[in-house]
C-alpha cells in the first residue's frame, strides 16, 4: 500500500487505500528455496483502490537480488528485529 485516505462514497465516509499488484510468485526460486521464498516481480499496473476494512494483514515487500535479477520477496512477520546497519554497533556489556 502506498497511503491510505477517507473519501465519501454515496454519502458514506470510507477509508481507502491505495496500492499496487505483484506478480504471480516465482515457483523455480520457492522450489529451490525449500518454500522459504516468496519472491515475485513488481508489476506496472495502475494503482488499485481498496477499502481499508479489506486488508487481513500486513506483510513486507523486501527487495531481493539473484544473479542480476531484482526480484522482491515476502515478509509475512517482519518485525523491528529484522534490520541491517552498516556502521558500528556499540553493544552493551
Amino acid at each position: 500500500m502506498k497511503f491510505f485516505f477517507r473519501a465519501t462514497i454515496a454519502g458514506v465516509q470510507e477509508t481507502l487505500a491505495l496500492g499496487s499488484m505483484y506478480s504471480p510468485v516465482d515457483n523455480e526460486l520457492k522450489t529451490r528455496s525449500y518454500g522459504a521464498l516468496n519472491v515475485c516481480d513488481h508489476v506496472e499496473t495502475p494503482y488499485v483502490v481498496i477499502r481499508a476494512s479489506s486488508i487481513l494483514s500486513v506483510v513486507a515487500m523486501v527487495p531481493f537480488e539473484e544473479n542480476t535479477n531484482i526480484y522482491i520477496f515476502l515478509v509475512e512477520k517482519f518485525a523491528l528485529g529484522v534490520v541491517h546497519t552498516d556502521g558500528d554497533v556499540d553493544e552493551e556489556s
